[in-house]
C-alpha cells in the first residue's frame, strides 16, 4: 500500500493534467504531486519550471511514480463510450461517423460543441474517465514489488 494517500482534488488535478499531456510524477513515499509542462510542447509553458520538475525526479528517478499519458487509443475508446450513452439518434450518428473520420478528436469535439448540453455532459464523463484512470495507475504502487 502506499505511504500516502490522494485527496479527490489531487486525483482530479492529476486527471486534468494527463488530460492536456502534461507531465505527472508523484512521489511515492509522501504522494507529493509534480506536475510539468513541456515548452516544446506548449508554448505557454515556464520551461525553468519545467527543468526544475524534471531535475527534481532525475536526481531521485525511483522515489517518483510517473502517470503515463493515455494513448490515443484509448482516447478513442473513452470517447465511443460516451458516444454509445447518447440517446439523440441525431448526435448519436454524428459522433460515431466523427470517429471514423480523419482527425477524430479534433472533429468529436467539433461536431459535440455544436450540443452544448451533450459537450458539457461529454466534459464531465471524460474527467471522471481520467479520474478513474489515474485511480488505477496509482492502484498498481500498491502492486509493485517495492512499495
Amino acid at each position: 500500500m502506499p505511504a500516502f494517500e490522494l485527496s479527490p482534488d489531487q486525483i482530479s488535478e492529476m486527471a486534468t493534467a494527463i488530460r492536456r499531456g502534461m507531465e505527472v510524477y508523484v512521489n511515492k513515499e509522501h504522494g507529493r504531486l509534480l506536475i510539468a509542462d513541456d515548452p516544446e510542447r506548449n508554448v505557454r509553458a515556464d520551461p525553468e519550471v519545467f527543468e526544475i520538475i524534471m531535475q527534481t525526479v532525475a536526481t531521485d528517478p525511483d522515489s517518483y511514480f510517473h502517470l503515463e499519458k493515455l494513448d490515443a487509443q484509448r482516447g478513442i475508446d473513452i470517447m465511443k463510450d460516451f458516444t454509445n450513452r447518447i440517446r439523440n439518434q441525431e448526435l448519436w450518428q454524428t459522433l460515431t461517423y466523427a470517429l471514423k473520420r480523419p482527425k477524430p478528436f479534433r472533429t468529436f469535439k467539433e461536431d459535440l460543441r455544436k450540443y452544448p448540453k451533450a459537450y458539457d455532459k461529454w466534459r464531465e464523463f471524460r474527467q471522471k474517465q481520467y479520474e478513474k484512470y489515474v485511480r488505477t495507475e496509482i492502484a498498481k504502487l500498491d502492486e509493485s514489488p517495492e512499495s
